[in-house]
């Protein structure tokens, strides 16, 4: 069989081919020996070895014994090491594939926490509940996951729509999975950025998951003409709010000068109210005593009357320049029933007499500071006529002033702004950047949105958003919190609802701190309530409510949230009532259950408690019980009555609550525990002496504990007024005795 050969020009072509293709592996496998990652991983295992080595010659020098057995196997575990490979994260139910740990290899490691990246630690507070291996990277960083250089693997390329997000801004992703930031551990920026959202009232324009059914920022329209006197007060704090109220929540709107003229025209003319204007007679009106009920009716926990001292929030008015702004009769009335004004006030209706509204109204009205009054004269001369109603009512809506403000005939118009969910799935193609130099990455464009509203305005596009007068922290909080506010789309196991006690203590600590609990009671050990700068003695202070919940029977506290009956008489200051519905009652007592401490928890139940029967007990058990309190004399603080009728001789900041109260009002095991301890309970610097211990916890009297039972028992079975003994000495009283242990002093 004759042999075929190839000829002469194949064969060079053929070991041409074959040389190309030695040359091309060789510079693959050359340049793939290269690779940025294999040279971290090389650093990685060189600097892990160095490190478990440098321990483990620690140990053999302290002849650790524990130590050694641990370093030695982490040398045999580095000196057979997996090598030099690619580490991968592949969660298909998510559509996740990691290689981030190619790179990244110490995020778990210890040995790494002052190492910087690729080689840095991951905080370990975090991935306690976020494990690389059940989570990947990119789903809390963004990033391409399957690059395996820099740019690349940061998504940096330039259709890439996800990049890495910025470790300042890095928590706004939380919100791709947990519903919420509130009491997240290691959200707290992105948890500041919610607070500011509501507090700022963005949820007005712009609507945000867990901020439905808040009520609207500020009053309505509704007869603004006739509550607002001055059409130029209107001007100016339209023009520039500031101005008039340094520290108001009020934005600054680029409006034109004839622009404000047409909405202070339509403004004007709002004069129709909800009820009737309430009579005020001026003449009989005293100005001093105003200015002393505005202190002793506790107005000054929630506003401020000075122009240079802020209110208790930049929400709340400050009411230094009330009489130029408030017509008479509108005060009057307002103070006779805010929520006949406006029905979504945080305002309560305040237990005040005709002659103490007709004082403070005259005390207000007199609040008129010169620098104000000269401000409102640069006004135009030509108010309210120089401007058109009918455009000024355009000019509201077009700025979205219904976002704030409740405005007739605009109640159902939708939110002025993109809601924030919307805003995180936008696309960086779909921002306007307009002619602005901003960098063009999401966080910086909704960094300088919230910082500088107008940076992308140009001709064709006009911008509606206010200027809010924002720290950096405020904005940078704020971005954080924009930046992915909306559910991936993934498994509903990967995602993290709030559960009903996490939905409770966010509503439960929106109400505290919208209706300024704190301004009267007491709610942090380090933290005096407002009023108390104004009131000097703690006793004529509205009590604190730090463990209310372990304190007070659910019920009770219902009723009394409900309709607020008087407690203690001799107070001037008086808890208002609020207008909440039976939900918003709710919330709050399950709200004061759960920020006990968590051992309280399984004992102080709600809605229901169990109380002591007194067929349950030896009738002797009780006559000891009336025993000790007579004996201890209770009554000399305590009024015991059902009329409410005090006791005689006693100073009124001497004196405490009705102890006919203790059975409808207080916890049998909370009276135990206040008796072994009256500070702890009431607060340094009450009047209530250690009667059973000592403050060190040394008894006082044989059997403390059974002492204590008899006389809480006496107390939730109280339905008479214990007839007081005849005053004795104490040698009749007890023969024998040494000790007067009815003297606390």
């Amino acid at each position: 069989m004759a042999t075929i050969r190839a000829g002469l020009t194949s064969r060079l072509i053929f070991v041409v081919l074959v040389v190309a293709c030695l040359i091309a592996s060789f510079v693959v496998f050359r340049s793939e020996g290269r690779q940025e990652w294999k040279g971290i991983q090389r650093d990685y295992h060189r600097v892990f070895m160095e490190r478990v080595e440098q321990n483990l010659r620690t140990a053999t020098e302290q002849q650790d014994e524990e130590a050694l057995k641990k370093w030695t196997r982490l040398v045999d575990k580095a000196e057979n090491g997996r090598g030099i490979r690619i580490e991968q994260v592949f969660l298909p139910d998510a559509g996740v594939r990691d290689l981030c740990q190619t790179c990244h290899l110490a995020v778990e490691n210890p040995l790494f926490r002052d190492a910087a990246n690729p080689l840095a630690y991951h905080p370990p507070e975090v991935l306690r509940d976020h494990k690389p291996s059940r989570f990947g990277c990119t789903l809390c960083h963004h990033g391409q996951g399957v690059g395996l250089s820099v740019e690349k693997a940061h998504g940096f390329e330039e259709n890439w729509p996800l990049p890495r997000v910025p470790s300042k801004f890095v928590q706004g992703l939380c919100l791709g999975c947990h519903e919420t930031p509130f009491r997240l551990q290691g959200a707290e920026k992105a948890e500041l950025g919610r607070v500011l959202f509501v507090e700022h009232g963005c949820y007005g324009c712009h609507e945000a998951r867990t901020t439905e059914d808040l009520p609207r920022m500020s009053g309505p329209f509704e007869g603004i003409g006739t509550k607002v006197y001055r059409p130029e007060w209107m001007y100016q704090w339209i023009k520039d709010p500031a101005a008039i109220r340094p520290r108001t929540r009020m934005p600054a709107f680029r409006l034109k000068d004839e622009e404000i003229l047409h909405i202070v025209a339509y403004l004007n003319g709002q004069e129709k109210l909800p009820r009737d204007l309430a009579s005020y007679r001026r003449k009989k009106a005293s100005f001093k005593s105003g200015r002393n009920l505005f202190s002793e009716k506790g107005c000054v926990a929630c506003h401020s009357d000075k122009r240079n001292k802020a209110s208790v929030t930049d929400r709340v008015p400050n009411l230094s320049n009330a009489g130029l702004k408030l017509s008479s009769r509108w005060i009057a009335t307002w103070l006779e029933g805010p929520a006949d004004l406006s029905p979504q006030t945080a305002m309560p209706r305040l237990m005040l007499t005709d002659d103490e509204r007709r004082d403070l109204t005259r005390y207000l009205k007199g609040l008129w500071p010169k620098e104000i009054e000269e401000l409102l004269g640069q006004a135009p001369a030509n108010l309210p006529e120089g401007g058109d109603p009918e455009e000024g009512k355009r000019l509201v809506q077009l700025m979205g002033c219904y976002g704030c403000h409740l405005v007739e005939g605009m109640e159902r118009l939708p939110l002025p702004g993109v809601e924030v969910g919307e805003v995180a799935k936008k696309r960086l193609d779909e921002l306007p950047f307009g002619t602005s130099d901003v960098p063009h990455t999401k966080w910086d464009w909704l960094f300088q949105k919230i910082k500088k509203p107008d940076v992308f305005q140009t001709e064709d596009m006009p911008l509606k958003m206010p200027d809010y007068r924002l720290s950096e922290e405020e904005v940078e909080s704020l971005t954080v919190y924009y930046l992915h506010n909306a559910d991936y789309h993934l498994p509903e196991s990967y995602l993290c609802r709030s559960s009903p006690e996490e939905a409770t203590l966010a509503r439960g600590e929106w109400m505290v701190s919208h209706y300024n609990c704190g301004g009267c009671h007491q709610l942090d050990e380090n933290v005096k309530p407002r009023v108390d700068a104004y009131i000097g003695r703690k006793s004529m202070v509205p009590p604190r409510l730090i463990n209310q919940a372990e304190r007070v029977q659910p019920q009770w506290f219902f009723q009394y949230l409900s309709n607020p009956v008087e407690l203690r008489p001799w107070l001037e200051i008086r808890m208002p009532e609020f207008e909440w519905s039976y939900q918003d009652r709710e919330a709050l007592i399950s709200y004061f259950r759960l920020v006990l401490d968590p051992g309280l928890l399984r004992t102080v139940k709600v809605p229901y408690v169990s109380l002591p029967v007194r067929d349950d007990y030896d009738p002797e058990v009780v006559e000891m019980g009336e025993y000790r309190v007579k004996t201890d004399k209770c009554m000399q603080c305590h009024p015991v009555s059902f009329d409410g009728e005090l006791p005689e001789g006693v100073k009124l900041e001497d004196l405490s609550i009705n102890l006919m109260l203790t059975k409808s009002r207080l916890r049998f095991d909370w009276v135990k525990s206040f008796l072994r301890n009256p500070d702890r309970y009431a607060g340094q610097g009450t009047k209530m002496p250690y009667v059973y211990y000592t403050p060190d916890g040394i008894a006082r009297m044989p059997d403390p504990e059974m002492w204590i039972e008899y006389a809480s028992l006496f107390l939730m079975f109280m339905d008479k007024v214990p007839e007081m003994p005849e005053e004795k000495a104490i040698e009749e009283v007890r023969p024998g005795t040494d000790v007067d242990w009815t003297s606390y002093e």
